[in-house]
């Protein structure tokens, strides 16, 4: 079975666009991913739509909740 690889993975996270948008939010703040809220509170990351609501602590984790929905 063939693995796809992130280029992000060959040439780091850091380079990643989407991680970068939501690492500079700060508490209170939210943007627009595809079509999911992302919302920075005092604990969470929060991502929400008509049809989510999930919360993660991390920006990687939301970061993965983003890109594992865009398939």
């Amino acid at each position: 079975m063939v693995e796809q690889i992130s280029i992000f993975t060959l040439n780091g996270l850091s380079e990643d666009p989407l991680l970068t948008k939501i690492e500079q939010l700060q508490v209170g703040e939210h943007i627009m991913i595809q079509n999911y809220m992302v919302e920075r509170t005092n604990k969470f990351y929060e991502i929400q739509n008509d049809e989510v609501h999930e919360c993660f602590h991390t920006t990687q984790e939301c970061c993965n909740y983003i890109d594992n929905k865009d398939y």
